[in-house]
């Protein structure tokens, strides 16, 4: 049975995401036409990676934590 603080950690990863995906949003609709080239790429790259890779890093700590209270 999940416990409060999973729920918890579940239902901040989630605000995380909507208010990353959001950022980037009006980064991408107001900032990004001002930006050269060269620094539009690194700055897509790196945000790639975080969009991407932040919730897939929330649920393994989550996995991690629920595996170790189910032994």
């Amino acid at each position: 049975m999940p416990q409060h603080n999973d729920r918890s950690a579940f239902i901040l990863a989630l605000l995380i995401t909507c208010g990353l995906g959001w950022g980037m949003v009006y980064f991408v609709r107001y900032l990004w036409p001002r930006l050269p080239g060269w620094l539009a790429l690194i700055l897509f790259i790196l945000l790639a990676t975080m969009v991407i890779g932040y919730p897939i890093y929330a649920l393994a700590r989550w996995s991690d934590r629920y595996l170790q209270r189910r032994k």
